[in-house]
């Protein structure tokens, strides 16, 4: 059988040859459980932003380079960096191990604030670990999940296979999963809590959890308005009991208007759907903060 690969590998193109040699070696690389790499993020055409990260990702583009970002949240990245501005606030809510809070720590100063939530013990530890990499010291890491109330919570870990996948609710996949339990707290308890006066930019990813954690939210919602990047997928939505379509219905009640991103760092109106079956994010703005994301809108 390794002398049938070895043919095959051979009888391949120069460039085939390459593609399946970063395939393996990325394959290889990644199982290390730790490996500093200098990771770059392209914030902008031909801007490429540095980060020390502790793992290489699974995930590969055969248009980047083995160092390069690989995550499909690169416009995404894109729009915090160039929409953040020092003296703004940024919730990274569901942080996992924290590439939009560090970027939002370099752009933004050290007296600004980043706040990030990250419930798994696992997630936070690599979360700690990339600060520490990257000299990060204006990021207040926070141990809690966030839902419609404060409290104890049962957390489902998935241990292996898909791990970004952890979440308040059983995920609908068949990987091991491990019961933890964690504390949660609700947008505005956190935020009466700490008398934070506004939010310029939040980040929400958790997992299905999106409607629990704007049903906790009503102040923040009403009154500080910030402009929200939020996934929106029927797949992690199920074990929660409804369709991903509710997100968007419920920020649209609270007067948010909905964007694509696209691959050029540019956002377009969102028609909403009836399914939403892809993994991506969407932006959200507050109708009265419309001019605040025009130079990035689609002429």
């Amino acid at each position: 059988m390794t002398l049938q690969r070895v043919t095959r590998f051979l009888r391949k193109t120069p460039e085939q040859q390459r593609t399946t040699l970063r395939f393996f070696a990325r394959k290889s690389l990644s199982r290390l459980p730790f490996i500093p790499v200098p990771l770059r993020i392209e914030i902008a055409p031909g801007r490429p932003l540095s980060l020390w990260w502790s793992l290489l990702p699974t995930a590969d583009h055969p248009n980047r380079t083995l160092l390069e970002y690989a995550g499909d949240d690169c416009s995404e990245l894109r729009f915090l960096w160039e929409f953040l501005k020092p003296g703004m606030t940024f919730f990274d809510v569901g942080a996992h191990h924290g590439v939009y809070s560090l970027l939002a720590a370099r752009k933004l100063c050290s007296g600004d604030t980043v706040i990030a939530f990250e419930p798994s013990p696992r997630e936070r530890r690599r979360f700690q670990l990339h600060l520490q990499m990257n000299e990060v010291t204006h990021v207040r890491l926070e141990p809690y999940a966030v839902s419609a109330r404060s409290g104890a919570f049962d957390f489902f870990t998935v241990t292996s296979g898909f791990t970004t996948m952890s979440s308040l609710q059983r995920p609908a996949i068949d990987h091991p999963i491990r019961k933890i339990s964690i504390e949660a707290v609700s947008l505005d308890d956190y935020l009466n809590q700490r008398r934070i006066p506004s939010i310029d930019l939040m980040k929400i990813d958790v997992e299905g959890g999106e409607l629990q954690a704007f049903a906790g939210a009503t102040r923040l919602l009403q009154l500080l308005r910030p402009i929200i990047i939020c996934e929106v997928l029927d797949w992690v939505t199920q074990p929660w009991g409804y369709a991903a379509r509710e997100i968007v219905s419920c920020l649209q009640r609270h007067a948010y208007v909905w964007f694509d991103f696209a691959e050029d760092g540019k956002i377009a109106l969102h028609e909403p759907r009836h399914e939403y079956p892809e993994t991506r994010n969407y932006l959200a703005v507050p109708r009265e903060k419309l001019a605040l994301v025009e130079a990035w809108r689609r002429a």
